[in-house]
């Protein structure tokens, strides 16, 4: 039992010993299409839902009917907890990119937990405050960072997010490389740019060394560099809203200079 793939995830949320023993017999594990709607926007979450495999996306539809996504979530991230905490409907639809495979927890216990296991309650709480952290950087380059400066950053954070399951900021370095298996289409919507404008800046940076571009998916590649990037990014308390793609280029660099 010790060695439960459910009860090693739950105690790697905080829950105690005998509570994760106790839970993992009950928690249910359900499989998804590529294509499949886990919660409609303004349903109700009724679930705190675990990536086992497969890619999930936050995203609203457009009025012509296109995915505008929001967020991505990769194996590993735990989804849904916003709604929970709130007790309000969902705020996007939740989508799989891929064939999708979850475990999940009851809405009811995740309140439970938060009221009995303190340090359960702490994850969640640092989970929430990083992941708005993240949207809140994401909504203010797309409103005032121009395309380029919108690319570069969405691909580190999303490098971040895949990478670190998308449960808090980077506190240790990177490895070589991390894939993000999404079509570059859904990747130029999450920039907020369009598909051509994406493919441009795109091919510069693998042309540098910083991209690996292969079908329906991008390799990051040395990761320390990007951390470094986005960190600098993040520390300056004058941002650059309108780099030109040679100066980040320069900026990603960084000691390599």
């Amino acid at each position: 039992m010790y060695g439960n793939f459910k009860y090693q995830q739950l105690r790697n949320v905080g829950i105690a010993q005998d509570k994760a023993l106790q839970m993992a017999a009950f928690i249910k594990v359900s499989s998804f299409e590529e294509g499949a709607v886990i919660w409609a926007k303004g349903s109700k979450i009724d679930s705190w839902r675990f990536i086992i495999s497969g890619l999930v996306a936050a995203s609203l539809e457009s009025p012509h009917g296109t995915l505008m996504p929001i967020s991505i979530y990769g194996e590993g991230s735990w989804f849904g907890e916003q709604s929970i905490i709130s007790r309000k409907t969902s705020y996007a639809n939740f989508v799989c990119l891929s064939s999708t495979e979850v475990m999940s927890i009851s809405s009811d216990i995740v309140l439970e937990l938060m009221e009995n296991e303190p340090t359960y309650a702490l994850y969640l709480t640092r989970l929430m405050a990083w992941r708005v952290q993240n949207t809140s950087e994401m909504l203010m380059i797309m409103k005032f960072g121009n395309p380029c400066l919108r690319v570069v950053m969405g691909l580190s954070q999303f490098a971040e997010g895949l990478f670190y399951h998308s449960d808090r900021p980077p506190t240790i370095g990177y490895g070589q490389g991390v894939e993000i298996p999404v079509k570059q289409k859904l990747l130029a919507d999450l920039c907020g740019v369009s598909r051509t404008i994406f493919s441009e800046f795109v091919l510069r940076l693998a042309a540098a060394g910083w991209l690996s571009i292969s079908y329906g998916k991008l390799e990051i590649l040395q990761l320390q560099n990007w951390h470094q990037f986005a960190k600098k990014q993040r520390e300056r308390k004058l941002s650059e809203l309108e780099p030109s793609i040679e100066e980040l280029l320069l900026e990603l660099q960084g000691d390599q200079l």
